[in-house]
């Protein structure tokens, strides 16, 4: 008799919940398949037998559990009369609809399973039965393919979404997961669209866009406004006439912007933290540079600069989440910077920001910031970012709380310098992917750019 325990599956637990059963008790079990699935303070995870045999419930569904309890047991050797356990038959063996069939050459039987549908009709596959032997009973029919199993987790999102409920039981899976449903939501933003007759486009998921950048493939810029308002009797864009009011069209780039709020914050878990910085050392040193190089230097250009000096400590903070236990780590920072003029939110990308001088990168926003007043940004200049900087530099601005672009992990909000008392301060706040990052190392990342701009570099 074999025992399926509780792995350990969070540091930070005692306890966990046996969410669901996947395999009824008593059923036959197939070794390497997923029998349960168990809801830690972070996730929800799949357990696996190792056995073969037929499966005891120790617990019920929703009972609390703790690593190394057992929840089930397994009897290895099958019961006398027990159906054997066997995979689902391969889609090419499978016989197909009678009406699609040849006919049997002369002498055969016809198979089994009645007259094909009639036209316009689809006829379900028929099951061909041959006549057993004398002596030897017939095989018992082979079962069909098991549909996969959607853990309440992944059906919440389902409702929350209203997904068509057959695009996720074609999904390759076993046991559909809300992390499965959440890439299904990801790729149907990656998906082509037509393009706009503009240059003007915004990045993609996961190619360096902020938290409120233009969603995938979506152009972002100035663009005509077709709006107004409708005029008595007129049907409004809303699809129904507006009493005392008038409809306005958003622009491309404001619907690209929704769309990617909208999918950030459906697939992203992001937390928040902010620190507050003297900011006095870094706006003399940027003052200084502008007088000793002619050229423009500000706060935003050292924090670029803080920023992606701190990828070789803080790796995670610059990744990608691939599947549910492995993150893509850049070789190299490529930092966002988000620019919006009043004509559009643009988030251009400092590549290779860490080995570039703070000058360098000033005189490179200095560009973006011309390219934005005129919409003439190339795609390649906003593609590829693995961190943003979200600047808000409007006077009295003191909190500003940036979303997770799909495909990053973090975003880093600059706040408007404020007098203090003897001192002048700024809020850098930092938003995270909590898959990928925790509170303490989004902390001690804030702490690292808090010492990096109080004592910026001569």
């Amino acid at each position: 008799m074999a025992e399926i325990r509780v792995p350990k599956l969070n540091t930070n637990d005692e306890a966990y919940v046996l969410l669901e059963w996947l395999v009824a008790d008593g059923a036959a079990v197939r070794a390497d398949e997923v029998v349960a699935s168990v809801e830690t303070s972070k996730t929800v995870e799949e357990l696996v037998s190792a056995y073969e045999g037929v499966l005891t419930h120790l617990l019920p569904a929703g009972s609390d559990c703790a690593p190394g309890q057992p929840i089930a047991r397994i009897a290895e050797t099958l019961p006398p009369g027990f159906p054997p356990v066997a995979a689902p038959a391969p889609v090419e063996d499978l016989p197909a609809p009678v009406g699609d069939m040849p006919a049997p050459p002369e002498g055969m039987p016809a198979p089994v399973g009645g007259p094909p549908a009639p036209a316009g009709e689809v006829s379900a596959p028929a099951e061909v039965v041959p006549a057993p032997s004398e002596g030897v009973p017939a095989p018992a029919p082979s079962a069909p393919a098991r549909a996969p199993l959607i853990t309440e987790p992944a059906q919440a999102l389902i409702d929350e979404l209203g997904i068509d409920p057959a695009r996720v039981l074609a999904l390759p899976v076993k046991v559909v997961r809300r992390a499965d449903v959440e890439r299904l939501v990801a790729s149907d933003a990656q998906l082509p669209r037509q393009p706009a007759p503009t240059t003007d486009i915004a990045g993609r998921a996961g190619t360096g866009g902020p938290a409120e950048a233009a969603g995938p493939g979506e152009p972002s810029g100035p663009t005509e406004d077709r709006g107004g308002s409708s005029g008595p009797g007129e049907t409004d864009d809303l699809g129904g006439a507006v009493r005392g009011s008038s409809a306005r069209a958003l622009s491309a780039n404001q619907r690209a912007v929704g769309r990617t709020v909208s999918l950030s914050h459906r697939t992203i878990p992001a937390a928040y933290a902010a620190i507050k910085v003297d900011v006095g050392s870094a706006t003399k040193a940027a003052r200084d540079l502008t007088k000793r190089l002619r050229t423009l230097v500000g706060l935003p250009d050292l924090l670029v600069a803080a920023v992606a000096r701190l990828h070789p400590d803080f790796p995670l903070c610059f990744a990608t989440l691939v599947g549910e236990g492995t993150a893509a780590v850049p070789g190299s920072p490529h930092v966002g910077v988000t620019i919006d003029l009043g004509s559009g939110l643009y988030v251009p990308v400092v590549r290779d920001a860490h080995r570039k001088s703070v000058p360098e990168i000033a005189k490179e926003l200095a560009g973006f910031r011309r390219l934005a007043q005129h919409g003439g940004f190339r795609q390649e200049q906003l593609d590829g970012g693995n961190i943003v900087v979200t600047l808000h530099h409007d006077p009295d601005i003191v909190m500003a709380v940036p979303i997770v672009f799909p495909g990053q992990a973090c975003a880093v909000a600059l706040t408007s310098p404020q007098r203090e008392g003897e001192r002048t301060v700024a809020v850098v706040g930092l938003a995270y992917d909590h898959r990928l990052v925790n509170g303490r190392d989004a902390v001690l990342f804030l702490q690292a750019l808090k010492e990096a701009l109080e004592t910026p570099e001569p």
